[in-house]
């Protein structure tokens, strides 16, 4: 059960008994109805430096192993959103990055840069850290009748000075539910999909 359905619980638990029974039942029917399938992540966190001086970051565009082509660029727009919302780190602007990038690599933005490249960026920003990261796979699967999105990627935080690997996650997730298709519901949607899969990896900092 999430987090909104716990915290419905506790608000339904102060209200009129019967209707409590009568909530918290259809809750349980709706998170069974709901649930979708994942297979957990992997994640690491440097024990001997950790992420606490991390002030500012820049995110830089993602890597494209999946065959949907849009699929990296609108994952990072929704990572960055994430980490503003959640007001982890100040990010560099997106547009400025985009330039110095264009700049530096004399070509079209890549995902990928050299350690001489990331000093550079990190002196002109004022950043201690960059993410980085990859799609591995985003599409749409078709199970009879019932259509769901699959996606997985990997992100890493990598200190610019040292150019060392400081947190790293992959995880995946499905818009696929059990009961959705025996009831022919619609699945949930990529957006949907990608803003649990991005929670996910994202709630990995910090372990160890």
């Amino acid at each position: 059960m999430n987090r909104f359905a716990a915290a419905r619980l506790i608000a339904i638990r102060r209200g009129h008994p019967v209707k409590h029974f009568i909530t918290i039942f259809s809750l349980l029917i709706l998170t069974i109805m709901l649930g979708c399938s994942s297979t957990g992540h992997h994640s690491y966190t440097s024990p001997a430096i950790g992420l606490g001086y991390i002030k500012s970051i820049a995110v830089l565009p993602l890597e494209n192993f999946s065959k949907e082509k849009g699929g990296a660029q609108r994952t990072r727009e929704l990572l960055i959103t994430q980490l503003l919302g959640l007001g982890l780190y100040d990010i560099v602007e997106q547009g400025e990055l985009h330039h110095f990038l264009r700049d530096e690599v004399r070509s079209k933005e890549k995902a990928l840069i050299d350690q001489t490249v990331a000093k550079r960026m990190g002196r002109e920003f004022g950043i201690q850290a960059y993410i980085s990261g990859s799609i591995d796979d985003y599409r749409e699967i078709r199970n009879g009748s019932y259509t769901y999105p699959v996606i997985a990627a990997t992100l890493r935080m990598v200190d610019i000075k040292t150019g060392q690997v400081i947190w790293q996650a992959s995880a995946d997730e499905s818009g696929y539910s059990s009961a959705g298709r025996l009831f022919g519901l619609s699945s949930e949607g990529t957006n949907q999909v990608l803003f649990r899969l991005i929670d996910k990896l994202l709630s990995t900092m910090g372990d160890s």
